[in-house]
C-alpha cells in the first residue's frame, strides 16, 4: 500500500489538476490547497499486525476443578496513521523574480487514525471449555487489550514519523506536478 498508494493517487489527481490550470500562471492557491486537503483525508501509513491471543481461566473448589477454559487464536490488527484534521493545512505560494514558484506548507503532525481488529482473520488453534464457555465479551476484552498494546508498539516503532514522511512526499509530488519548484514544511500544533 505504501508506494503504490502514491502512484495511484498522483495518477488520479492528474485529471482534476488539468482542470485547475486555466492559464500559464498555473493552478490557483485555493484549488491546490483543496486538492492537498483531499489527499490528506486518507491514511498515509498502515501496518497490519498478526498477533497471537491466549485466554485462560481455571477455578477450583476444594481440589475440584469447576471451571477450566482456554483458547489460543491469532488475529490481524490494522493500524492506520495520518493527519486527522486536513482542514488545518495551510499553503502559502510565492513566486520570485526568476519565476520560481515556492510553497510553504503548514501541516499538523500525524496521529493514529484507526486501530481495528479484523474478525474474519481469526484463526483458532485450540479451545478447551470445561464448566463454562468462553464468552464473546472475553474475546473482545482480550482483543481490545491487544489493540492498545499494538498501538503503543507501532508508535514506538515509528509509525507516526513514517506517516509524516509519506504526507510530505505526497504533497511535494503533487506540488511539483502543479509547477511549484520548491516546498518547505512547517509544523502546526494539533488541536484536540
Amino acid at each position: 500500500m505504501k508506494k503504490y498508494l502514491f502512484k495511484i493517487i498522483i495518477s488520479l489527481l492528474l485529471i482534476p489538476l488539468s482542470s485547475c490550470t486555466g492559464n500559464d500562471a498555473g493552478p490557483q492557491k485555493d484549488s491546490i490547497e483543496l486538492s492537498v486537503r483531499q489527499l490528506l483525508e486518507m491514511p498515509s501509513y498502515e501496518q497490519i499486525y498478526r498477533d497471537i491471543v491466549y485466554i485462560g481461566e481455571k477455578e477450583k473448589i476444594l481440589f475440584f476443578t469447576t471451571t477450566d477454559k482456554e483458547v489460543l487464536f491469532s488475529i490481524d490488527i490494522k493500524i492506520q496513521a495520518g493527519i486527522r484534521n486536513a482542514g488545518l493545512v495551510d499553503i502559502e505560494i510565492s513566486e520570485n523574480s526568476e519565476n520560481v514558484r515556492r510553497a510553504v506548507v503548514s501541516l499538523p503532525k500525524s496521529e493514529i487514525l484507526l486501530v481495528d481488529a479484523e474478525e474474519n482473520s481469526i484463526e483458532q488453534y485450540f479451545i478447551r471449555e470445561r464448566g463454562e464457555q468462553i464468552s464473546r465479551l472475553e474475546y473482545y476484552d482480550e482483543i481490545n487489550r491487544k489493540k492498545k498494546e499494538l498501538e503503543a508498539s507501532a508508535i514506538s516503532a515509528g509509525i507516526l514519523e513514517k506517516a509524516d514522511s509519506n504526507c510530505r512526499d505526497l504533497i511535494k509530488s503533487f506540488l511539483s506536478l502543479s509547477g511549484i519548484d520548491a516546498t518547505e514544511f512547517r509544523e502546526l500544533q494539533n488541536e484536540k
